[in-house]
C-alpha cells in the first residue's frame, strides 16, 4: 500500500467517508473535516506512518491533493 493509500484509509476510516470521495481536488472541508479534525487527522497520519508534520501548513481549504503531497514528502525523508 503506498502513501496515497494509506491517507485515504485513515481519511474513510476517521471520518466515516466513502473512498470514492476522497478525491484529489476536493477541498478538506467538504470533507467536513475542520480545523480540529485536521489536527486530530495530523496526530494519526504522524503516529501511523511515523512522520512528523508539526510544520505542514494545511487548513481546511487544502486539497486531499495538498495534503498528500505533504505526507509523501515528509516519507521520501525518512
Amino acid at each position: 500500500m503506498d502513501v496515497a493509500d494509506r491517507v485515504t484509509a485513515v481519511l474513510v476510516r476517521m471520518y466515516r467517508l466513502a473512498p470514492e470521495s476522497v478525491l484529489p481536488d476536493v477541498p478538506l472541508y467538504r470533507l467536513h473535516i475542520d480545523s480540529l479534525a485536521l489536527e486530530e487527522l495530523r496526530l494519526v497520519l504522524e503516529d501511523e506512518l511515523r512522520i512528523d508534520l508539526e510544520d505542514v501548513r494545511l487548513t481546511s481549504r487544502s486539497t486531499v491533493r495538498e495534503l498528500m503531497d505533504a505526507v509523501c514528502a515528509k516519507t521520501a525523508t525518512v
